[in-house]
């Protein structure tokens, strides 16, 4: 995954350093670690509606004996020789389903953990910011022990958990349960949303684990596991960019308000004071040098904020809009309620806007074909997997019954 645009707009943005990309390790700065929080804040809060979350991160080593009993044939991780016999050789962020599933044990929580922190992985070649890197991070991990026979009702729970995460960062999606990582999960799922440029891409899996795992975790009921990675911001950054730059959800954006207003302006202490519980920034310009205001503007627009209010020099109040770019008269100091109607608008533009990109490039390019079981499983279509929940739709090969299906000439993508 090369694309030069969305790696500098993050970086225009001020939430990652340029550089990092040859060594596949992303170089975070302070304003996108809180993009980053935000993110993995969003998608707990919304996981809380299947249980209570709890959440963690694990240390940096971990002991390879207890990984290669779960997971013996990875490898490209890093290991760590122990000096000496008596001592235990050791993994370096190799991966958390085992130590989530320990930590569940240990705690006997009942409901999800969730653990946040970076893997790291052995790459050849340069990495893609964000999509194929040395150290990911953030790499989001949930899991979940459930009793026996749950499971399946669960994993769709996670489905609909991720499908409203994703789509408050306003990315929309679709999910498949395909075949392709059987050995993995019994159940496996696949977010899928598209590129820029219209390809498919994966955005987050969910799986309801294979037994072969279950047993060498010691599991003798159901176990969900659910991951993301930061890949979901680089997503984000392609498509919700205007001519200021990169326009950051108001789930995510350091700031959702500013404000550009002269010192002292009457009433805007008070007006600021009343918009608590929101992310805002007032920036003081001169009313009568407009060349100082536009580049305040170009300031908050340029690193994700959505809306911006401006003091006018002839008196009035106008506000800024994104998605698309727009000015228009506004009544002085709007209430908190039209201000955060304010920003729904603007988060639901930015997702039609890329939901009509994931339609005519994935759906109407005729990824999205309907295909019956049958066709299916003699592979006379190339079934990527198919789209839950069940839409049905005749067969494009024999015109029987079936259900909408993604289709892959290329086979897996990533």
């Amino acid at each position: 995954m090369r694309d030069i645009l969305y790696h500098r707009v993050l970086v225009d943005a001020g939430l990652v350093a340029g550089g990092g990309s040859g060594s596949g390790i992303t170089p975070w700065r302070g304003s996108g670690l809180g993009v980053a929080r935000r993110m993995v804040d969003t998608f707990v809060e919304e996981a809380g509606r299947v249980g209570p979350v709890a959440r963690t991160e694990h240390p940096f080593l971990n002991r390879r004996d207890a990984y290669e009993r779960v997971f013996p044939h990875y490898a490209n991780i890093y290991r760590l020789r122990a000096p000496e016999e008596s001592q235990p050789d050791w993994v370096l962020r190799a991966d958390n389903l085992h130590l989530n599933v320990e930590w569940l044990r240990q705690n006997r929580h009942q409901g999800p953990v969730v653990a946040t922190g970076g893997l790291l992985r052995q790459l050849r070649g340069s990495g893609s910011p964000l999509f194929r890197e040395r150290y990911i991070w953030p790499a989001v991990q949930l899991n979940h022990l459930v009793p026996a026979g749950e499971g399946p009702a669960v994993l769709e729970s996670y489905r609909q958990v991720l499908e409203r995460t994703f789509e408050a960062f306003g990315l929309p999606v679709l999910t498949l349960a395909t075949d392709a990582l059987s050995s993995y999960g019994d159940v496996c799922h696949l977010t899928v949303t598209c590129l820029r440029d219209g390809r498919p891409t994966v955005l987050a899996t969910a799986y309801l684990m294979a037994a072969p795992y279950r047993r060498a975790l010691g599991v003798s009921g159901d176990l969900v596991d659910v991951g993301f990675t930061g890949k979901v911001l680089a997503l984000v950054s392609m498509h919700h960019l205007d001519r200021g730059g990169l326009g950051l959800p108001s789930a995510l954006a350091p700031v959702q308000v500013g404000v550009l207003a002269p010192q002292g302006a009457p009433g805007l202490d008070t007006w600021s004071r009343s918009l608590a519980g929101l992310r805002t920034r007032t920036v003081t310009v001169a009313g009568d040098v407009p060349f100082r205001r536009h580049r305040a503007e170009r300031g908050l627009v340029r690193t994700g904020t959505p809306l911006t209010y401006g003091l006018w020099p002839d008196g009035t109040w106008r506000v800024g809009r994104r998605a698309p770019s727009r000015y228009a008269p506004t009544t002085p100091f709007p209430d908190a309620d039209t201000v955060r109607a304010e920003l729904s608008g603007y988060d639901r533009r930015q997702l039609d806007a890329a939901r009509t990109r994931l339609r005519h490039s994935v759906e109407r390019d005729g990824l999205v074909r309907g295909v019956c079981d049958g066709c299916a499983a003699a592979g006379r279509v190339p079934v990527f997997g198919r789209i839950v929940p069940h839409r049905p739709a005749r067969c494009v090969h024999c015109a029987a019954p079936g259900s909408d299906h993604l289709v892959s000439e290329k086979g897996r993508f990533y």
